[in-house]
């Protein structure tokens, strides 16, 4: 399946043939253990190396890896392209780094927002797909978790587009390699 979006070459953000490994950092006191991570041999789905893969963690910047999926299934449907223009709000532009800079008022295409999030990891430019994918970042939030459970994310939970911190939000190793599965194979 050839997806409107392939002509971006995002292959450069393909992930290893042979190992997809997800893991997890946190330094929150209140969650066990410093990090979680899961290692699995792609084609075969067998096991490499487990810690704590079950382990509720805060996702921090992986949580963009969800942005993208919810991005990459807009375009497939045709709601936006890739020329789509984005609207900037004050509330992105106010989002902490890493960002682009963009300014209130300013439109970014929905490619380049997609090139920011893999390239920069930029928080105001996830800010500005969920306002306007989602309305308002909460609700884009609300889509995220609903398309996680859709998934077998059965322990994530997602309350921004960024992975900037929020005590509600959670995920495990083991979504996280959920996630990273459907991204290779739907996209």
């Amino acid at each position: 399946v050839v997806s409107p979006y392939s002509a971006m070459k995002l292959r450069s953000f393909s992930f290893p043939s042979l190992i997809l490994l997800a893991c997890l950092g946190l330094p929150h006191a209140a969650i066990a253990g410093q990090y979680s991570a899961l290692v699995v041999e792609p084609d075969s789905g067998r096991i490499l190396y487990e810690k704590d893969a079950d382990d509720l963690r805060h996702p921090a910047s992986v949580t963009k890896m969800m942005t993208l999926y919810i991005v990459f299934e807009a375009l497939e449907r045709g709601e936006i392209t890739l020329n789509t223009p984005l609207e900037v709000s004050r509330n992105a532009v106010l989002r902490p780094p890493s960002r682009l800079g963009v300014m209130a008022g300013d439109t970014l295409r929905v490619e380049d927002a997609i090139l920011a999030l893999v390239t920069r990891s930029a928080n105001d430019a996830a800010t500005v797909i969920a306002e306007n994918l989602g309305g308002t970042e909460s609700a884009f939030g609300e889509m995220m978790t609903a398309k996680a459970h859709a998934l077998g994310m059965k322990d994530s939970v997602f309350k921004n587009a960024s992975g900037l911190p929020d005590p509600g939000q959670w995920t495990t190793a083991r979504d996280m390699y959920k996630l990273g599965r459907a991204l290779i194979n739907d996209f």
